[in-house]
């Protein structure tokens, strides 16, 4: 997996993952995301709930397009002093290496 097919992946569920109950700032801060987009922490878009739910909706992605069944929310990924759930890039990386360690 490349990164740029990684931070699509990310964009793409964060997209999916609007309803119609998300504020019109959230919906446009999304609809605008790059790879520097705030995910988690301050100003971040997702509260841990989003990040839950946007981490479920990755896994599933990635076992219908990538046939790559991981867990993305392990316990030492959640206690990582820099989180990569901090933005659009570190998910998108972070992605990768999980992609690779598990194809090993």
């Amino acid at each position: 997996m490349k990164y740029k097919e990684a931070e699509i992946l990310v964009i793409e569920a964060l997209k999916e993952g609007l309803d119609s109950s998300s504020d019109e700032a959230r919906v446009v801060a999304i609809n605008k995301a790059d790879e520097n987009t705030r995910l988690f922490g301050g100003g971040g878009l997702l509260d841990s709930m989003g990040v839950v739910i946007l981490l479920s909706d990755l896994e599933d992605k990635l076992d219908d397009e990538y046939d790559v069944i991981l867990s993305l929310a392990s316990d030492s990924t959640m206690s990582k002093t820099r989180s990569p759930f901090r933005n659009v890039k570190s998910l998108a990386k972070y992605i990768i290496a999980a992609v690779e360690e598990e194809q090993k």
